[in-house]
């Protein structure tokens, strides 16, 4: 199974709640889905259908609840399906008006007598708003496997009903962001910890558990290839440096001697060449008497400008001389 689909399964298996809730849960998954169709005179079919079976359950159970109504569960396949299974919940027709009037999606103004989005009524309480999202994701939600990426989602028929969708998550302060594809809006997250906050909301306890598992992981594993990288990136800034103050000392070596420079260049050449992978402070300490990092550091460069003059023909100034608290 995907992570999406335990999502829509701990969902699925949550309680019923109050009948209030009911109500919501219904709403959202009647005009998320399209489940409502007009047949003329104030008839209406509604139906509720999903590719989860534990879903249709779910809404099979608020019917006979809340309002006493059997409804038949039936499987669907073909290949306006891809050949995928889907299973449906329909309402039977006699029952039909009664559960949208009971839903508040009933409006003689409106489009086949049937609203884009419900009254605010249903949605009054907190516990109705989060009901609302939760069947909305049920229907039309998507969430992307952690292992691969950030993205949570809800796609709904219409611009209105994804502004509607939106503003009940927004009420919990979840800023939501919607974008429309083909012809659907989208409802949508892509920061983590966005993603989890949703999640907790929706009720689905276990699946955020297991994503906050995952990116921590992420997180700890793409913190300690950074520090790698940034210690590899070091090591070879130290030893490209070292690599080029051996050559130096070799070439001073080579042109002018080593004896021909002032006791405390020559200690130092001595000492850097002899070990190349000794970090400033190390060789600081090698020295007789010992001196700081920045006072290794001023010979160094002093044996790098030597090596530079004599590549360029330029004089040489070789006595001794202090600089920076030490002799250069």
């Amino acid at each position: 199974m995907s992570f999406a689909s335990d999502v829509r399964g701990e969902l699925a298996r949550l309680p019923a709640g109050e009948i209030c809730c009911a109500r919501s849960e219904l709403a959202a998954a009647l005009l998320v889905s399209g489940g409502i169709a007009w047949r003329g005179r104030n008839r209406y079919s509604v139906t509720v259908t999903a590719a989860d079976a534990a879903v249709v359950r779910r809404f099979f159970g608020l019917l006979k609840q809340h309002w006493g109504i059997v409804g038949q569960i039936r499987t669907l396949t073909g290949d306006a399906l891809n050949g995928l299974k889907h299973y449906q919940l329909a309402v039977p027709d006699g029952d039909a008006p009664r559960l949208l009037e009971e839903l508040r999606l009933l409006d003689a103004n409106a489009l086949f007598g049937v609203r884009q989005v419900p009254d605010g009524e249903i949605v009054r309480f907190a516990c109705c708003k989060k009901a609302f999202a939760r069947a909305a994701f049920l229907m039309c939600g998507a969430v992307s496997d952690p292992e691969k990426g950030y993205h949570i989602e809800i796609a709904a028929p219409t611009e209105a009903l994804a502004g509607f969708i939106a503003e009940q998550l927004t009420y919990f302060g979840i800023n939501v962001k919607i974008v429309g594809r083909k012809a659907k809006s989208v409802v949508y997250l892509k920061r983590a910890e966005d993603i989890s906050d949703m999640l907790t909301l929706l009720g689905a306890a276990g699946a955020m558990m297991a994503f906050e598992n995952v990116r921590v992981k992420k997180e700890v594993s793409n913190r300690v290839n950074r520090q790698l990288n940034c210690d590899s990136s070091n090591i070879n800034r130290v030893m490209n440096a070292a690599e080029a103050q051996i050559r130096d000392i070799r070439y001073i070596d080579e042109q002018l001697g080593l004896d021909k420079l002032p006791k405390s260049l020559r200690e130092m050449a001595y000492v850097r060449a002899n070990n190349p992978e000794t970090s400033l402070a190390e060789l600081g300490d090698l020295l007789i008497p010992p001196i700081g990092k920045s006072g290794v550091n001023a010979r160094l460069r002093r044996l790098s400008d030597i090596a530079e003059k004599l590549r360029c023909g330029d004089e040489i100034e070789l006595k001794a001389h202090s600089g920076k608290g030490e002799e250069a």
